[in-house]
């Protein structure tokens, strides 16, 4: 019966409490219907992180890492995060001691209990007063240990770091942390900080060569089994024999991320990006059709999507190429259909995403560009309108406007539209107003407008006198401009 009950217990949906396992205290497995609930939180709250609203993350970002502390994902959007709360000032808030109070209770409370997960929890209450706290850092990078969830002990202690980095106890036990683990950079940078305040101490020059021989030889690559791979990295840094611990491949690290949470998203976006890097596209997009089956989130789709898109647009251009070069009419006409097909899969895509992401101009944005190549210009129109309230994509929005209605010969609409991608036009948008100046002018002349078009010239010529046929142009508006005022009109 007491089998039963602790199996039941194990498998029950509380989130990340300690149990015993061969007298190791190790978090206990997130459920499948909690990951998934985390993996909401998360998205949102990146969301939330993107537009500025920085206290609303947080919250978000606490409930990940309070419920997966061991995601290294949600470890390091949290402390970024809290970064641009506080523009990155390594202070934190006012009054940050008295607000925290409460936390800090509750990390010492959770620290006499050995309840390691709530030490990182109350932590979490503090950070978000001040996130550069060191001793409450300390704490949390002590509970990882604790837990062996060394990727976050790291964050934690980097972060600690960051707000104090000359404080010698801090970087003594920082600097034991990383050597524990076998970040040996990071470890002689915190006993080189010590050792600057403390030039004639012998002894920690001898340890810092040392741990230089040791780096050196796990630098070597000592070969183990493959079962080794999961053998906790702190305790392989204290074997004897090496002197240091077995550095695993980012591949084998990741790859052993997604045996451990086989639920968890970020594991196979992050080995996915580890080939896609390599411009290993097919192993990269098996990866993530791994991630899609395993874990069925939108971001492992959206991600699985990326990839298949790109690699599509990578087979286009060797299409292009080939078209190019042997001007062969089969090849043209492949090398079209390919792009009319790859616009239709596109517009699949970005049309799923905009009703996903109704607030997200970029997507409007990439959504009207692929409905305008579709020649559905009044949808597009729709879509551009509502990226114009981005003001990193206003002039450029206003412009793919005034060519849609241009094409639908709502000509003084194109007009409007144009003058206002010319106004909104910033240092960044140089391209953008010339072509902006270029297709004001090309239509106010084919509306017999020829003063307007003459002034839109002039300032593309100021700009660039080479764009396009822009010196042709001028010409001949400024010559029906002087054939017009002799006539008296």
């Amino acid at each position: 019966m007491a089998e039963k009950d602790n199996a039941e217990k194990k498998n029950g949906e509380t989130g990340p409490e300690a149990s015993e396992k061969d007298n190791a205290l190790v978090l206990k497995p997130v459920s499948p219907v909690q990951r998934k609930r985390l993996q909401k939180c998360f998205e949102h709250g990146s969301m939330l992180s993107a537009k500025g609203e920085f206290d609303y993350a947080d919250q978000m970002f606490r409930q990940c890492v309070g419920g997966d502390p061991g995601n290294l994902i949600y470890t390091q959007n949290l402390l970024t995060n809290l970064k641009k709360k506080y523009n990155n000032n390594k202070k934190g808030g006012k009054l940050s001691g008295i607000r925290g109070a409460k936390a800090k209770a509750g990390i010492k409370k959770a620290q006499r209990k050995k309840d390691w997960a709530g030490v990182i929890k109350s932590g979490l209450e503090y950070l978000h007063h001040n996130p550069w706290d060191s001793s409450t850092l300390t704490d949390m990078a002590k509970a990882c240990s604790e837990l062996e969830i060394a990727d976050c002990q790291i964050e934690y202690l980097k972060m600690a770091i960051e707000g104090n980095p000359k404080d010698m106890a801090l970087n003594r036990v920082a600097a034991d942390g990383f050597a524990n683990i076998a970040q040996f950079d990071e470890a002689l940078s915190c006993l080189e900080r010590i050792l600057a305040q403390n030039p004639n101490d012998q002894d920690l020059a001898r340890e810092i060569n040392q741990l230089t021989v040791n780096k050196t030889i796990h630098k070597g690559g000592y070969e183990q089994a493959e079962s080794s791979l999961d053998v906790s990295v702190e305790k392989q840094a204290k074997n004897k024999l090496t002197g240091g611990a077995m550095e695993l491949t980012e591949e084998q690290r990741l790859r052993r991320e997604i045996r451990r949470h086989p639920e968890e998203v970020t594991n196979y976006i992050n080995l996915s990006n580890y080939f896609f890097k390599l411009e290993d596209f097919e192993a990269a997009e098996q990866v993530m059709g791994d991630g899609v089956d395993a874990s069925g989130a939108i971001r492992a789709t959206e991600e699985l999507e990326d990839i298949q898109l790109y690699r599509t647009r990578l087979e286009i251009l060797r299409a292009k190429k080939r078209a190019v070069s042997t001007k062969r009419a089969e090849d043209i006409d492949l090398y079209k259909r390919m792009k009319d097909e790859l616009n239709k899969r596109e517009l699949a895509v970005y049309a799923a995403r905009s009703d996903r992401y109704p607030s997200n101009t970029k997507i409007k944005f990439d959504l009207g560009i692929r409905l305008k190549r579709a020649g559905n210009y009044e949808q597009a129109i729709k879509e551009f309108q509502q990226a114009r309230n981005d003001v990193d994509r206003a002039a450029s929005a206003s412009l793919e406007t005034g060519e849609c209605f241009q094409q639908i010969k709502q000509y003084r609409l194109a007009m409007t539209a144009y003058e206002e991608s010319i106004k909104k036009c910033t240092a960044s948008d140089g391209e953008v107003k010339k072509l902006a100046l270029y297709r004001a002018g090309w239509l106010s002349e084919k509306l017999q407008e020829y003063l307007n078009a003459e002034k839109y010239f002039s300032q593309l010529a100021g700009i660039d006198f080479g764009f396009r046929d822009v010196a042709e142009m001028l010409n001949q508006v400024s010559k029906k401009t002087a054939r017009d005022e002799s006539s008296g009109e």
